[in-house]
Order: structure tokens, then sequence, then C-alpha cells
């Protein structure tokens, strides 16, 4: 088996499509009346509305999502611009790559990577 996707259940889908949008610097692959998916290299990330969710999330270390880039300064940088807070900025793991750390509008935890060969 291969991960093939993501949802991000919501419980509406514009508490989360433009955030997503900005971060993933691009309009969504398709949109409809309560949903959305982007398609990254065969892998769809979803988000979709659903009737049992409501609010943030209560636990955001629960779930958290990870983002490659080839150069975390630069997407930290462009996010901290259009005003995403981060909870870390891009700081050397032990492993040798960098991470960084921000929350969605509904408090779901992501963090953006570079590997360490690109350090």
């Amino acid at each position: 088996m291969k991960p093939i996707g993501i949802i991000i259940w919501t419980e509406k889908l514009e508490n989360l499509l433009g955030f997503y949008e900005l971060i993933f610097a691009s309009k969504a692959t398709k949109e409809k009346e309560t949903s959305a998916y982007f398609l990254k290299d065969n892998f769809k990330f979803y988000i979709a509305e659903h009737s049992e969710i409501s609010g943030k999330s209560k636990d955001p270390n629960r779930v958290i999502l990870n983002l490659e880039t080839d150069d975390i300064e630069t997407e930290y940088t462009r996010l901290t611009n259009e005003k995403i807070s981060f909870i870390r900025p891009p700081e050397i793991e032990e492993w040798g790559g960098k991470v960084a750390t921000f929350e969605d509008p509904e408090n779901n935890r992501i963090n953006i990577i570079e590997q360490p060969n690109k350090i």
C-alpha cells in the first residue's frame, strides 16, 4: 500500500480553503460546494465539511501535516509576511534537516521541512 491522500475535516470549507491556497501558493485543483482538494505529485490533500465536526482542533498534536520545501527560510519569510504566526521558527534537527511549525485557522499543526541534503 501507499499513501494517496489525506482529508482535513472542517465545519465550513471557507474556514480553511483560503488558508491552504496561501500555504500551497495555488488555487485548489478542484472545488465543490463543501469540499476541495489540491493534487500534488499524485497525492490529494482534501478539505471537506463534515456534519460531526465543529470548532477548532482540541488536540493539535494528534496529527501533524509535514510539507517539504527546498528552501525553508524563503517559505518561512513568505508565510510570515502573509501574517502566519509560527509556533516554532526554522531550527536544525539532530537528524540534520530543518523544521518550522505553525497552525491553520482550526489549530491543525503543520511542519515545513527542509531535508538535510538541501541545506
